[in-house]
């Protein structure tokens, strides 16, 4: 959940979490689309919540290889409200898998394909009432690319997310009991 806001490492968890997922798409196919996320998360102390995550993504010969490390502290405003800050710190390395390339011969136009290595930084806010939650995210707020130690200006995946979450009781009759 860290990944969708920095301070969900924090926000509404009593608990540590351990996961695994795997997606695998057109698997009929060789080579076809694979994902793998270990993850971890949860309060550290009173007032803080940390993450972990590794992944791995394989498009054919393609893939990207990273991890993120995520911080959430929280201030305490008084008995019902609290402002919670986070931020992710990101890396990933994508490029051509070789061990995934098969070729009766040199293939030169391989060679002109980039490897590249990049750090990200997602900074994120919520603040939360008893029951209701708002917050936002700044993704991708800073790309830096150490093949070229340059910041990326023209970043695709750089966006605003905000979101707005209830998580008090719910009276139901009928269908919901």
């Amino acid at each position: 959940k860290y990944a969708l806001n920095p301070t969900f490492s924090f926000v509404r968890e009593q608990n540590k979490y351990i996961s695994f997922t795997n997606k695998r798409q057109w698997v009929q196919f060789e080579n076809a689309p694979q994902a793998y996320l270990f993850s971890y998360s949860g309060r550290f102390r009173e007032n803080s919540g940390i993450g972990i995550g590794l992944f791995q993504q394989n498009y054919g010969v393609l893939s990207t290889f990273g991890g993120v490390l995520n911080f959430a502290q929280n201030a305490v405003l008084n008995r019902d409200n609290n402002l919670t800050f986070g931020m992710n710190l990101g890396f990933y390395k994508s490029g051509i898998n070789q061990g995934a390339v098969v070729t009766n011969f040199p293939d030169p136009s391989l060679d002109n394909i980039p490897s590249n290595s990049i750090i990200t930084i997602t900074p994120g806010l919520n603040y939360g009432t008893a029951f209701l939650d708002f917050g936002v995210s700044l993704n991708n707020i800073v790309l830096y690319n150490l093949k070229t130690s340059e910041i990326i200006k023209d970043n695709p995946e750089q966006n605003i997310q905000a979101h707005v979450m209830y998580t008090g009781y719910v009276n139901s009759g009928g269908f919901l009991d």
